[in-house]
C-alpha cells in the first residue's frame, strides 16, 4: 500500500479521498504534471512546477502553494513509496465549494501528489519506434485549454483508445485547419532534408517540458530547426520523425497510418537527440 501526498499530509493510498464536492471532479477544473522519476530524482521537477502553477494563476486559483513546498513535498512522495525508477504526478484542483459550476466559493485549492514505480515503455519500444494513426478527433488551436495540462483530457483518452483500436500506439491531433497539433500523449516532431521541424504553439497544442528540451539541445548540436505550421503529408516525405514526452523521452515514429515514415525504422538525428538528451537530463542536476 503507497503514501499519497493530499492537502498538506501524507496519507495511505487508501485513505485518499477527495469531497465529491470538489471543481476538479465536478467539473475538471484542474491540471495535472506527470514528471518522470530516475534514481530517485524527479526530472525536471522546476519545469513542471512552473508550468502548473502559471496555468493555475491563469485559471485564476486563490492560495496556490510555492514552487518549494510543493518540490518538498513531492521529494516526501517519492521516499516514502521508495520510487528509485517511474513516475510522480501532481494533481491541482479549485479546490471544495457548494457544488455548483460557478467557481466562486471555490478552494483552497486539492493538492495530490503520487509517485509509483516501473515506466510503460520497454527498451525495445525505442529499437523497433512507434506507429501512429491520424485521429478523428481534431485539436481546436483557437482554445486556450490546448496550452493547458488540465483535467480535461477526454479528448485525448477517446483519441489513444482509437490508436489502439487500428493497431497503433499513439494517435496524432489534426487541428481545425487541418494541420498537425500534437499527439494524445506527445509532440511531434519530423526530419526533412536535414532540418529538425515542430508544430509551433499557434497550432493548438501543449508546449511540453521535453519538446522545449529538445528545441534547445537540438539548436546547440547544430540542427537546423523550425516551429512552424506542420501539414500531416510532410510525415509522409520525412527522413525520420520521432514524440516526446516526459515519461518517454524521444520515442521514434516509423509509422502514420500503416504508411511508412522515411525508412519506417528509428533514424540517425532521432539517435543523436536522444543519446544527448539522456546526457542531459538522466545525468544531470533535475
Amino acid at each position: 500500500m503507497g503514501w499519497v501526498f493530499l492537502n498538506g499530509k501524507m496519507v495511505r493510498e487508501d485513505e485518499a479521498a477527495v469531497t465529491a464536492f470538489d471543481h476538479g471532479f465536478l467539473y475538471g477544473d484542474g491540471l495535472f504534471e506527470t514528471v518522470a522519476v530516475h534514481r530517485a530524482r524527479p526530472l525536471l521537477l522546476r519545469e513542471h512546477l512552473e508550468r502548473l502553477l502559471a496555468g493555475a494563476a491563469w485559471l485564476s486559483y486563490q492560495h496556490l502553494p510555492t514552487q518549494d513546498q510543493l518540490a518538498a513535498a513531492a521529494g516526501k512522495v517519492i521516499a516514502a513509496n521508495s520510487v528509485t525508477e517511474g513516475a510522480l504526478r501532481l494533481l491541482l484542483t479549485r479546490g471544495a465549494g457548494p457544488g455548483t459550476w460557478d467557481p466562486e466559493g471555490y478552494g483552497p485549492p486539492t493538492i495530490i501528489i503520487t509517485a509509483a514505480s516501473g515506466t510503460p515503455y520497454r527498451e525495445e519500444d525505442y529499437h523497433r519506434g512507434w506507429r501512429a494513426v491520424i485521429s478523428s478527433f481534431r485539436q481546436d488551436e483557437g482554445s486556450p485549454l490546448c496550452h493547458l495540462k488540465s483535467l480535461n483530457f477526454l479528448h485525448h483518452v477517446l483519441a489513444r483508445r482509437e490508436a489502439r483500436a487500428r493497431g497503433a500506439e499513439e494517435a496524432l491531433h489534426l487541428n481545425l485547419r487541418g494541420e498537425l497539433a500534437e499527439g494524445s500523449i506527445s509532440n511531434v516532431f519530423v526530419v526533412r532534408r536535414g532540418e529538425l521541424v515542430t508544430p509551433d504553439v499557434a497550432s493548438g497544442l501543449l508546449p511540453g517540458i521535453t519538446r522545449a528540451v529538445v528545441l534547445d539541445l537540438a539548436r546547440k548540436l547544430g540542427l537546423s530547426v523550425q516551429e512552424r505550421p506542420v501539414q500531416p503529408q510532410e510525415l509522409q516525405g520525412a527522413e525520420e520523425a520521432f514524440l516526446t514526452s516526459s515519461l518517454m523521452g524521444l520515442m521514434p515514429l516509423v509509422a502514420v497510418d500503416d504508411r511508412p515514415v522515411g525508412a519506417g525504422v528509428p533514424g540517425p538525428v532521432t539517435a543523436r537527440l536522444r543519446a544527448a538528451y539522456a546526457d542531459l537530463v538522466l545525468a544531470g542536476p533535475a
